[in-house]
């Protein structure tokens, strides 16, 4: 999507809890050449189970950068950027749809940015603003354009990267536009159709009160962080949510016999369209016993259990790609 022109004046600064954001960014799916990378990349795994990788940028670093896969674009917390040279002139600026909101952005442009043993690459970043009076445990959000290859493999068990796997065996879901993965759950008693954003940025499975109200079974409030852009580079407790308890939850080759997952309004579920529907975003609770294994030009993705204790005995819980998006090679 193009950049907007300036405005006459800065969009307005985001609250606090706008700012609590899962990105996952509005840009196209890049079609990007091999990287001839077959080896595992290994990733550090934080306390919150995130998976983190140290990022060089010119001949400054390295950086620690989360992975995450519900990003089409990098981000960068503002201090690191301004550290980099960035100057905000809200000259270069673009819409960000994320957890709780969709807002402005400002955009910097990282040169030669490196990790592992893969060539210098050059990013559009999201540039996002943060509370210089709180420490922000990382430096940014590694998003889908910093992975340049056709296909990928994700071990979160393992804690393990690869670029240019094997193709996916199986079609468990479908890569959007915005290069987000997009796949389906079922639950016990035969719930099907629950549409499900795959996001390793997340701490926790967040389902939406569509979904909760067909399980019924929910307790009492908690304060949790959402864990959004700026939530996953500094640590605050910004909503409130509903454990809710997913029975059986079936994701691809993955099979799990219960998860305790939080209830919230989220902006991103309207923004997908999923208000009617039940849904819900895939964390790093549910994530940490899966591989997926991504081919962006087929436009499919799988997710099967990393270990052969949590594969399901019978089928796979599919999603199938809307008409535009079948066959797409």
């Amino acid at each position: 999507m193009p950049l907007k022109e300036r405005p006459t004046q800065p969009p307005a600064r985001l609250d606090r809890r706008s700012r609590q954001a899962l990105l996952t960014g509005i840009a196209a799916a890049l079609l990007l050449p091999a990287t001839g990378l077959a080896d595992p990349v290994t990733l550090e795994r934080a306390p919150s189970g995130h998976l983190m990788v140290d990022v060089e940028i010119g001949t400054n670093g390295p950086y620690t950068f989360l992975l995450d896969t519900g990003a089409s674009h990098t981000a960068i917390a503002q201090p690191v950027a301004e550290a980099l040279g960035f100057q905000s002139l809200w000259e270069n600026y673009g819409d960000v749809q994320s957890l709780t909101t969709r807002f402005s952005a400002e955009r910097f442009a990282l040169q030669d940015l490196r990790f592992a043993d893969l060539a210098p690459m050059s990013l559009n970043s999201v540039v996002i603003p943060v509370d210089r009076s709180q420490p922000h445990p990382v430096a940014g959000l590694l998003g889908a354009d910093a992975l340049p290859a056709h296909r990928y493999r994700v071990n979160f068990s393992e804690a393990t990267l690869t670029l240019d796997s094997a193709p996916p065996d199986h079609a468990d879901g479908w890569v959007s536009p915005q290069s987000l993965l997009i796949g389906q759950a079922e639950l016990r008693r035969g719930m099907r159709g629950v549409r499900v954003l795959i996001d390793s940025g997340s701490a926790r499975t967040l389902v939406n009160e569509r979904l909760r109200n067909q399980i019924q079974h929910h307790s009492g409030g908690v304060t949790y962080n959402i864990n959004g852009v700026e939530g996953r580079l500094q640590n605050e407790l910004v909503a409130e949510a509903l454990p809710v308890v997913l029975r059986n939850l079936q994701l691809g080759g993955l099979c799990l016999n219960s998860v305790t997952a939080l209830q919230a309004d989220l902006d991103i579920f309207e923004a997908l369209d999923w208000g009617r529907m039940p849904a819900m975003v895939i964390g790093m609770d549910v994530l940490q016993f899966a591989t997926i294994t991504v081919d962006r030009e087929a436009g499919v993705f799988e997710i099967s259990a990393a270990e052969t204790r949590d594969a399901c005995d019978n089928g796979r819980a599919q999603a199938e790609a809307p008409d535009n998006r079948r066959g797409r090679r």
